[in-house]
């Protein structure tokens, strides 16, 4: 029995010497940057699994920042105008996100989309693990993990305040982004220099002291196929992949 299907998809390959991936807070009032999703597998040699997040909002505010650049109008990433105290949220430059649906779509809207209209771009899950292991895994990437504990005492004495660690990360990285249906060459063109443009905005937070800085060092369109069989009962996957170089280039060609 085999199953298989054709798609395509943009796969970039980037690297950090230094970031500190947002995540928000966990509970008992510490910060942990990295999600920990599982201690790995069934015999533990994996080792403990993080999700890198934050990497489909750092596109978002890429495409927002290339439009203003360009004197192009698109969705902002509230769909708010302004606070509950009356400050004001959106830039000139930008709209509520999904208020441009249908009638005047913007072209980040029609990439991204909203609570209004579904994206047509499937960000696939980037999950690390540290360097430090030896047995590698299939389904995670290895990048260097740290920790920095960060302590503010009571004055005078050594009482803490606050006591928390904060995750930072270094090394490449892979992501792909499948694209769910057949997009305009305009549209590709704009991805494409969006993505181009994140080196140009940093990931994650600590951006302003040196953190977050990032390096693309493959782009690539692709045409993948992927198949997936039955054999003796085990179920095998394989993926064939055909890089579009022309297409990407006239997609660049229309901006």
């Amino acid at each position: 029995m085999i199953v298989s299907r054709k798609f395509k998809r943009i796969k970039i390959t980037a690297n950090t010497p230094i970031a500190k991936p947002s995540n928000g807070q966990v509970s008992n009032g510490k910060i942990n940057n990295l999600l920990l999703i599982g201690n790995g597998s069934e015999d533990g040699k994996e080792g403990k699994r993080y999700l890198l997040k934050g990497l489909r909002g750092l596109l978002n505010h890429s495409m927002m920042a290339l439009a203003k650049q360009k004197g192009i109008e698109v969705c902002h990433s509230s769909d708010k105008v302004e606070t509950q105290s009356g400050e004001k949220l959106i830039g000139e430059g930008y709209h509520p996100n999904g208020a441009c649906y249908p009638e005047k779509e913007c072209i980040r809207h029609q990439l991204m989309g909203s609570i209004k209209k579904k994206s047509v771009l499937r960000f696939e899950t980037v999950v690390i693990i540290s360097e430090k292991n030896k047995n590698g895994s299939i389904t995670a990437q290895k990048m260097h993990i740290a920790t920095e504990i960060r302590n503010s005492l009571v004055q005078g004495s050594k009482k803490a305040i606050q006591d928390f660690g904060e995750r930072y990360v270094a090394g490449r990285f892979t992501l792909k982004i499948e694209l769910l249906e057949e997009i305009s060459q305009e549209e590709l063109g704009f991805l494409l220099q969006s993505i181009l443009y994140i080196p140009e905005l940093g990931f994650g937070g600590a951006v302003n002291n040196g953190a977050g800085k990032i390096s693309l060092e493959e782009v690539a369109l692709q045409e993948v196929e992927r198949t997936r069989m039955i054999k003796k009962g085990k179920v095998f996957e394989e993926e064939n992949e055909r890089n579009l170089w022309k297409e990407m280039e006239e997609g660049m060609s229309t901006w």
